[in-house]
């Protein structure tokens, strides 16, 4: 023990100064620990040392098999107590290894509290800083415990594993302890005092979960995304009762969820039922009569320069005002104004199916590194896996199996290549489109296969880092496989800035007036996209038809109803969902997003939640070009038969 403290010396855990008799723990909480242990300083003078300790900050009283044997050891028994001093003690800044762990005031009094915590916080105020150092003090401080970390999506929990094993490898009084590090089929950590932790992303209902028993501790992270109720069910099965739970989330101003429920209970404002009826459907996912301590952190608690008066006008300026949805959730971690799903999980989950022919692509381009990153999935059907025409509920999920993941040189990669090879032709009626980004915004482009009333997402593909020309190429590639020629498949996409720019440079006449769109034309001229791909500008306004193309009209007004591209695209989703006239498959992305998309009432118009819509974006592009494949805009000032 003497060599430990002489080790965590060297790193300067915690701070020196006021050292009284040897003491090493900083004086103020030494002194509660005698004073909890009901201890004097004259019998630590005597050599003296009692047999009791206490365990995550005087939650538990623990009688031990003989006292403490020196100061030293009596001091390490503080310090393992106390989650803040244990983290100060034996972790660094998880950007500067050279510099300690520290906790802001704020965070302190939630890390210490022994018990169910529930976190109710704007974005990036240490969240995800208290998950791993809550995880790795009650890793190292109990023999033979459990722990789980759940959070919607793979990419979610890999950061908060390898967070805690760089942790663990960067202290040479740590890492000893590192008995595995496993990171196929999921990440988990075993040290060898027997104590395991699991990283798993929840799944789409919580299967992923189902195997799974802890008896420590059991962790959500960004709970508010989770919108399928049996996911928690499995959470609270996998706890068992001695389990401490921490759920963590920004609001984002749907109150239809689990996650809203709960912090509604944490708050006193709604009473556990003892009798569940069918009336509410989510009550058996809200974990029983479990007490909750709150925890609200702002973005105002944070100290300079995290929060100082520019900043604060930065983030008025970035969300559009104090009293805007995006400042009230990220920055104060407040609900805003009740935000309603577009895409309810209750109704999204009947529309995924076991589609075998799905493909995703997945392209980013690493200017850093200069070098450009594939991956391309498929979900092959797994037997038993329900039947896929009713929608009856799945036992299983079809499994991801990779066919691409590899990085290459940026100065060797063909994007039509590697997408004519990734993708194939299916037979039947297709039309494509997609929300067309630039630079780190993503571009995502679906194809659809129609058969009949029922649309099927048959491919999609997704790009980080492209040219306005490497979308030009990736397009007339997924053309060349999928209209196969016959210059017949329809195309629509988002004209915003990226999607105008690319949408021209396609429909670029042989007569172009410069060089760049003559160079376009002589590559494009003769797939006609001038006649079947279309540009829709979301916020301009159309006469709503339904989705056989007829007018919808006011009942009072006789006139027909007026509604923005998004709106009208979006009823059209929504009547075709209720329908099950939908079909998606087992991607990860497309669960995550579709019930996380949220709209609230504005003046005039819907408001659509902007973060995280671009697979959504790219349906609605489809859908307007299914049923407007021939409708103008509203605009007086239209220029053209290329703007639909």
């Amino acid at each position: 023990m003497t060599d430990a403290l002489t080790a965590t010396e060297t790193i300067e855990p915690i701070e020196h100064g006021a050292l009284r008799k040897g003491i090493r723990v900083p004086p103020e909480d030494f002194e509660l620990w005698l004073e909890k242990l009901d201890w004097t300083w004259h019998q630590l003078a005597r050599k003296e040392f009692p047999s009791v300790k206490f365990r995550h900050y005087y939650g538990q009283r623990i009688k031990l098999p003989r006292p403490y044997l020196s100061l030293e050891e009596f001091q390490y028994a503080c310090i393992a107590n106390d989650p803040v001093l244990w983290c100060e003690g034996f972790l660094r800044h998880p950007k500067n290894p050279k510099l300690p762990w520290r906790f802001w005031d704020y965070q302190k009094p939630s890390i210490r509290h022994f018990g169910n915590v529930l976190h109710e916080d704007g974005a990036e105020v240490g969240k995800s800083r208290e998950i791993i150092g809550y995880a790795l003090c009650e890793m190292f401080t109990n023999a033979y415990g459990s722990g789980l970390v759940v959070a919607p999506l793979f990419t979610h929990v890999l950061k908060l594993a390898l967070s805690c094993v760089r942790q663990i490898k960067q202290n040479p009084i740590l890492s000893p302890a590192l008995k595995a590090h496993v990171k196929y089929p999921q990440h988990s950590i075993e040290l060898s005092n027997g104590f395991e932790t699991f990283f798993l992303p929840a799944g789409y209902d919580g299967e992923n979960i189902r195997s799974v028993h802890v008896e420590t501790f059991s962790m959500i992270d960004e709970a508010a995304k989770l919108k399928n109720p049996d996911i928690y069910k499995e959470y609270w099965r996998a706890a068992e009762p001695s389990c401490v739970h921490r759920i963590y989330s920004t609001p984002d101003g749907n109150r239809s969820t689990v996650f809203y429920r709960l912090c509604q209970r944490a708050e006193g404002k709604e009473e556990i039922k003892k009798n569940v009826d069918e009336e509410d459907a989510l009550e058996d996912s809200l974990g029983g009569d479990i007490a909750w301590k709150k925890f609200h952190w702002s973005k105002e608690l944070m100290p300079p320069p995290f929060w100082t008066p520019e900043r604060r006008r930065f983030y008025v300026k970035e969300y559009g005002g104090e009293d805007s949805p995006g400042y009230q959730q990220n920055v104060l971690g407040n609900w805003g104004d009740p935000e309603n799903s577009v895409f309810p999980w209750y109704s999204f989950a009947r529309l995924l199916r076991d589609i075998p022919e799905y493909r995703v692509l997945k392209i980013l381009v690493d200017d850093s590194q200069d070098e450009v990153s594939i991956f391309g999935a498929k979900y092959a059907p797994q037997p038993g896996g329900g039947d896929g025409n009713t929608g009856a509920r799945r036992e299983t999920k079809p499994e991801e199996v990779i066919l691409a993941d590899h990085r290459l040189p940026k100065h060797g990669f063909d994007i039509r290549q590697e997408i004519k090879s990734f993708f194939s032709n299916i037979p039947g009626l297709k039309f494509g489109g997609g929300d067309l980004g630039f630079s780190r915004d993503p571009t995502e482009i679906y194809v659809k296969l129609i058969m009949g009333k029922t649309h099927r997402l048959a491919a999609r593909l997704q790009m980080k880092g492209v040219t306005y020309d490497q979308q030009c190429e990736a397009i007339d590639a997924l053309d060349d496989v999928f209209d196969a020629g016959e210059k017949r498949m329809g195309w629509g996409f988002d004209f915003g800035n990226a999607g105008s720019a690319v949408v021209q440079m396609l429909q670029a006449s042989a007569e172009g007036s410069n060089a760049a769109s003559a160079s376009a034309a002589s590559r494009y001229y003769d797939k006609r996209y001038e006649d079947r791909l279309f540009g829709y500008l979301f916020g301009e306004t159309y006469e709503a038809v339904n989705e056989d193309g007829e007018l919808l009209m006011d009942r009072h007004t006789e006139k027909p109803i007026k509604l923005t591209a998004k709106e009208l695209s979006s009823d059209l989703l929504v009547k075709k969902m209720q329908r099950l006239e939908l079909e998606y498959p087992y991607d990860p992305d497309i669960i995550l997003m579709y019930p996380n998309h949220t709209y609230r009432e504005g003046d005039k118009h819907r408001i659509y939640k902007k973060e995280d819509d671009h697979v959504i974006d790219a349906d609605r592009a489809v859908t307007l070009r299914v049923i407007l494949p021939g409708a103008e805009r509203e605009d007086e000032f239209a220029c053209g038969s290329k703007l639909r």
